[in-house]
């Protein structure tokens, strides 16, 4: 793991810590297929930051998980900073109200 990036997983929420963007995001997409098993939800609030292309991951997460699994992916402790790029991508539809 990129030493900006860690996740754990407890029960079935797959909890984000630290920085999420281009360049700390490889490992994390590498490694969705297993991270994501077993997943109803991401808890982001202890992200420090996150990136276009870090909320760009968390929607695929998403849509990967409501067309391969037939699951709603829920994310939870979304920061105002992170509410704010979701509102400046108009993505309020897809992460926030789900």
């Amino acid at each position: 793991m990129n030493e900006s990036l860690s996740w754990e997983k407890a029960g079935q929420t797959l909890i984000l810590k630290g920085i999420l963007d281009r360049d700390s995001l490889l490992p994390l997409w590498q490694q969705k297929e297993k991270l994501l098993t077993d997943i109803n939800g991401i808890n982001v609030s202890q992200l420090e930051h996150v990136d276009s292309t870090g909320l760009a991951l968390l929607v695929r997460f998403k849509h990967h998980m409501q067309k391969e699994e037939g699951t709603e992916l829920l994310f939870s402790g979304i920061s105002e900073r992170l509410s704010t790029l979701i509102m400046l991508y108009d993505l309020q539809e897809i992460i926030i109200d789900g």
